[in-house]
Formats: structure tokens, sequence, C-alpha cells
């Protein structure tokens, strides 16, 4: 028994599921949100800032469920949480599947956004913590990259559903996506385990060996409410979740309405959800290797450019190809909405409150999202196109960008400052 448990680390069989976890419920039922819009919002004669209302009753539980992940983590465990998490989403998916008015769809977006409090990044950050002490910048980057994989096969199969040129209905698809579901949650659950044999459920005390990445203590949460870098750090994260969010929700409605045909949508996006799984995973690696501020300016960059991209797009072959260059750089942005986020609450602020802090940051960014969507709309309800909301957010991501600079300049040198006294105290 000893030699059999030497041989193989259940950590995997972990990981594994939060894989597949991710790339099935995340794939399924979040990056397939963009094909629905438009066809909700003719099926039931409403403008498509009022359907994106849904997401934003989404976003706005999301941001007030994270914002109690530490506490609930510790108290029940990931597994019933994710337990809980599948529920809500099944439901809230067989809701938006006969919803007849807008209510109907306010009440599924806030049933999504308990599942995907209690199935999505948070959870991956808090499981990985716990059960992996090595590259968990790589890992995480490995399990949320399968988000990328999933959307794309995801948006074909449920696309297919929408397609105006074959016979379907967007409801067909919701439901297709809760049979997707149903089947995951049964699996997870027979595979997942909440924490390897002698580990309390506490925040991850261990982050293991970087070249670059930090490992330090940090401070407590208490103190942390005293720092300004603090609070410009949540103001960044809001942001970075309104900018990407408001922007990448609309992508299929903007390619239909500059003239891209349907089918070129769809593979588009398949296309770019397949660059976000690579994305993700080289998103962690470069962490590892370079630091945060090489992984985090990175995506900032690319993120900026491909709002200013996006919007200058056309529905003829000059406008194709930069579509195609705008579903590279685009999804290579993403990672500042899911795997930099454990990122940020352990190497910005530190050990001592990691699960408070990541889901406080989780909060703050889904909350950006709950704002950026219906916000994004409104510019296409009043001014007929969405280029001015897509300008607008390009310039707000760039007093970002410079923001998060000054950030990571003061954490960086507190967590110096502290761990050379760390280092002066254990030598006396």
């Amino acid at each position: 028994m000893n030699i059999s448990k030497s041989r193989f680390d259940y950590k995997w069989v972990v990981v594994a599921s939060c894989f597949l976890m991710i790339m099935l419920t995340l794939g399924f039922a979040s990056s397939t949100r963009s094909l629905f819009t438009d066809e909700i919002a003719e099926a039931l004669g409403v403008p498509r800032s009022l359907v994106a209302m849904g997401d934003s009753f989404r976003f706005i539980t999301t941001a007030v469920v994270n914002a109690f992940f530490g506490i609930l983590v510790v108290k029940f465990g990931p597994k019933k949480l994710i337990a809980g998490g599948f529920i809500t989403l099944i439901a809230s998916i067989l809701i938006y599947s006969v919803a007849e008015n807008v209510l109907l769809l306010f009440l599924a977006g806030i049933l999504m956004g308990i599942g995907f409090s209690w199935t999505s990044t948070s959870m991956v950050g808090y499981v990985v913590g716990i059960w992996c002490s090595e590259n968990k910048g790589t890992i995480m980057g490995a399990v949320l990259a399968s988000n990328g994989i999933g959307g794309a096969v995801a948006i074909q199969l449920v696309g297919g559903f929408i397609d105006p040129n074959v016979t379907g209905s967007y409801r067909d698809g919701y439901r297709f996506i809760a049979v997707v579901l149903t089947v995951t949650f049964i699996i997870v659950m027979i595979l997942f385990r909440d924490k390897p044999e002698g580990r309390e459920l506490t925040a991850p005390v261990k982050h293991g060996k970087k070249k670059r990445g930090r490992d330090w203590e940090g401070v407590e949460f208490s103190e942390l409410l005293h720092r300004p870098y603090f609070w410009v750090a949540l103001v960044c994260i809001f942001l970075t979740g309104f900018v990407l969010q408001g922007s990448h929700g609309i992508i299929a409605m903007h390619y239909k309405d500059v003239g891209i045909d349907y089918a070129k949508v769809k593979g588009l996006l398949s296309f770019g959800s397949l660059i976000l799984a690579g994305a993700k995973f080289l998103t962690g690696f470069l962490y590892d290797k370079g630091g945060l501020r090489v992984a985090a300016n990175i995506c900032m960059v690319l993120a900026i450019l491909s709002t200013f991209l996006l919007a200058i797009i056309k529905g003829d072959d000059i406008g194709f190809v930069l579509a195609i260059i705008y579903a590279v750089i685009a999804q290579c942005s993403l990672p500042l909405e899911t795997i930099m986020l454990p990122i940020y609450a352990s190497d910005l602020f530190g050990k001592k409150s990691y699960a408070k802090v990541l889901g406080l940051i989780t909060s703050v960014n889904v909350a950006g999202y709950a704002v950026g969507a219906p916000v994004m709309n409104l510019f296409h309800d009043l001014l007929g196109s969405y280029v001015v909301g897509l300008v607008t957010v390009g310039i707000v991501m760039t007093a970002v960008f410079v923001a998060l600079q000054f950030v990571i300049t003061v954490a960086h040198k507190e967590q110096k400052k502290q761990n050379e006294a760390s280092f002066a105290a254990s030598v006396e």
C-alpha cells in the first residue's frame, strides 16, 4: 500500500478533474454566451443591452459570493462547493432554455453567477494551492487553458443549433449544454478529493521554488486595508474585468454588424478559444520563469492593442485578416481575468491573507464584468455601433497598465523589505 502511494500522487487526478470541470463548464456555459445574446434579444423582442443585464446579474452575484469564498471553502470544503456550483449552473441553463421574459433571464443570471463562483477561477486557484507545492503558475495555466479547448468545441457544437442556415433553436443549444454539464458533474464528483491526507483546509502556505515567481508571508488582511496600493490594485482589477468582458462579450454581435458571415464568425471564435488554451498555459509558464511584471505587462499590452484593433475591423477581406490577428492577441490578454487573479493574490499580497484576498480580487474583477457588458451594449443601442465603446475601453486599459506598474513596484518593495528582515532575524 505504501509503495503504491509513493508511486502515484493523487494530486494529478484532482488536477485532471479540475481540468475537466473548467473545460466543460466555462467552455460550454460561458465561452458560448456571445452567440446567444442577439438570438435572445430577437426572440423576446428586447434590446441587446437589456439581455446583457442578465449577464450583469450573473457577474454581480459572482462578485458577492466570491467575497465570502475564503470563509466558505474552509468551512464546507471544495467538493461541496463544487457540487453546489454544478447544481446551480445546470438550473441556470435550463431556465435560459425556457425563459420567455427578462425576469427569468435575470434569475438564470443569478444562478449562473453562484455556479461559476464555485467552479471556476477562485476554486482552481485554491485547489491547486492546496494540492501542488511547485510550479503553481504552470499547473494553473494548464488547468485554466482547458476553457479554451472546451470553448473551441462548444462554439461549433452549440453554434450549430443557432446557425440561421439550419433548422434549430438557441433553446435547444441551452438544453444540450445542460446535458454536458450534468455528465461532467457526475464524473467530477467521483474523482475529486478535498485535500491531501494530513493537510487542513486553510489558505495555501507553500508555493514551491520558482526562478522568478515570488513566495512571501505578506501581511494580515486587516493591515492590507490600510495600504493604498491594495486599493489601487482592486481598481485596476475591476477595470480590467470591465474592459475585457465589455469588449469580448460583443465579438459575435460586432462581427455580425460589420458584415462577417456567420460561418466565419463561428470559425473565428473557435480559433480564438484554441489560442486561449495556449495563452493561459504560456502565461503561467512566463510567471514561473519571468515574474509577475513580465507576465502581467505582456497581457496588458495585448489587451490594449486588441480593443483598438477590434474597433477598425470591417466585413471585407482585409477585415477578416484583422479578425484573425485579433483572435490571437485578444485571447492572449484574457489570462488577466483567470490565471492572473490567483497570481496577483499570492505575489502582490502574500500567503497570510491569500484565501480572503483571492476571493475579494475575483469578486472585484467580476464586478467589472457586470458593468462592462451592459455599458458596451448601451453604446450600441445609443449609437448603432460598438466602435466608440471599443475606443473608450482601450483608453481605460491604457490607464490601468500605467497604474499597475505602481502597484507592482510598491508591493515588491514591501516584499523585499519583509524578506530581508526575516533573513536578518534568522541569522541572529
